[in-house]
């Protein structure tokens, strides 16, 4: 994403420019929803004609009139009429919006507080200034999704094609580059268009962007302040488009698949029946009902997921710098563990990525996590790199699923997370991820 010029990040001009300045936004506005509107009724500064400087323009000049409790609009709204006073330049006309959006995850951020939180770190004032240097920048809002690039990527107006500035000019639906994967592209977005592996997510081939599957009632929010974006009520699932294909089979056993020690049913069929003219699929293996023997259920991503990329790189501050602590570079590889998410219960066994976090991550903020081991490092995940055949599910010919997927190898490449890809033992990073390890008993519970 090419860097901006100070003066491309402001100026407005060329197509999109008269579009936005024709706007119900902008200044040569003809309709009647409201008065046409000058750059300083929401940008605060001085009224055009009063300044013979730069500086003098710029005094009092609100860069995000959408963030909270910045608005131009109070100089003339000031709560003294029918409007009240405004939280910021977009309360007027999208109240109900605003309203909701207060207590989203992506205006409180709780999803950081309660990563600390729940490894028993509490927050000081004095803290909350390290957090807002450290974690803060990640903040986003209604301008930086529907106007601007965001601020943690640099801001300014949009490119198209590297050359056409967006001037200014309002989306409804934000731009999956220039605003989704701008913020979320070193994980989500290099995922799911397959940056590192040259795999794009399925859906993404089908040219699906972020918005065919996460909403904008889920992205403003629902008035509900979560701890945790996987307890968001509107969060997709796998279920909402592809609920036939995880419906149980009444009729399944284990004789269905296995006789003896073999695995008789081709893997195209136990794997991907319904997709094909065959009465075998998935749920035989993985949601018998009655079961012969209780059979782990699959979070969906273990068998659709490819390898995906463990974060990294958002905390590497260097020690020599006293800013932090060094880790490894980013791998790319692909764990299943036992389920650690308390708010997907229905999964026993799921994707884990491994996050970068010790007991000393917030040491230089005086902050200690005394029940550090109370989460794992290798935590619930659900990459955004879906395909329809995975490594797991097509068997090398010859071979039964068992060699894909059971009896994966112990080590960095193997699919299952075992006790050799932990920290040593007697380690607090040993403690907090050994109950989820994958037991030699896989698939058994």
């Amino acid at each position: 994403m090419p860097e901006l010029e100070a003066w491309q990040k402001v100026i407005i001009t060329g197509t999109n420019g008269t579009r936005f300045l024709e706007s119900v936004h902008g200044p040569d506005y003809d309709g009647t929803l409201h008065h046409p509107l000058s750059c300083q009724h929401c940008h605060g500064g001085q009224s055009d004609g009063t300044f013979t400087s730069m500086d003098e323009a710029h005094a009092g000049l609100i860069t995000d009139p959408s963030a909270f409790g910045d608005s131009g609009c109070t100089v003339c709204h000031d709560g003294s009429d029918s409007v009240g006073q405004l939280r910021s330049a977009c309360d007027h006309c999208h109240a109900d919006i605003v309203t909701k959006t207060t207590n989203s995850l992506h205006t409180t951020l709780q999803g950081y507080y309660t990563a600390i939180e729940d490894r028993g770190g509490m927050l000081t004032q004095d803290m909350e200034i390290w957090f807002d240097t450290r974690c803060a920048g990640c903040h986003t809002t209604c301008g930086q999704c529907h106007v601007t690039r965001p601020k943690s990527v640099g801001g300014g107006f949009m490119l198209k094609g590297g050359i056409n500035l967006s001037s200014h000019r309002f989306y409804r639906t934000p731009d999956m580059t220039e605003q989704c994967t701008a913020c979320h592209g070193t994980r989500v977005g290099d995922d799911y268009q397959g940056v590192l592996t040259g795999i794009p997510d399925a859906h993404r081939n089908r040219g699906w962007t972020c918005l065919n599957c996460h909403s904008g009632a889920e992205l403003h929010g629902d008035g509900t302040q979560y701890n945790h974006r996987y307890e968001v009520a509107d969060m997709p699932r796998c279920e909402d488009c592809h609920a036939q294909d995880v419906v149980v089979n009444t009729a399944a056993s284990c004789g269905t698949c296995h006789q003896g020690d073999q695995v008789v049913v081709p893997a195209a069929a136990v794997h991907h029946a319904h997709h094909v003219a065959d009465s075998s699929n998935c749920s035989h293996c993985h949601r018998p009902d009655p079961p012969a023997v209780q059979m782990p259920n699959m979070q969906c991503q273990t068998c659709h997921s490819q390898q995906y990329k463990n974060c990294a790189n958002c905390h590497n501050h260097s020690l020599s710098a006293g800013h932090g602590y060094d880790i490894d570079t980013p791998t790319i590889q692909f764990k299943m563990a036992r389920n650690s998410n308390p708010n997907r219960p229905e999964y026993d066994v799921t994707v884990v990525r491994h996050i970068p976090i010790d007991p000393e991550t917030y040491a230089n903020w005086g902050l200690d996590l005394p029940d550090f081991v109370a989460k794992p490092t290798w935590m619930y995940s659900s990459p955004h790199n879906i395909q329809r055949s995975t490594a797991q599910t097509a068997p090398v010919t010859g071979q039964s699923c068992a060699y894909s997927c059971h009896q994966s190898p112990t080590g960095p490449q193997g699919f299952l997370l075992r006790e050799a890809d932990l920290a040593a033992p007697g380690t607090l990073l040993y403690e907090a991820n050994i109950d989820y390890v994958i037991p030699d008993a896989f698939p058994g519970r």
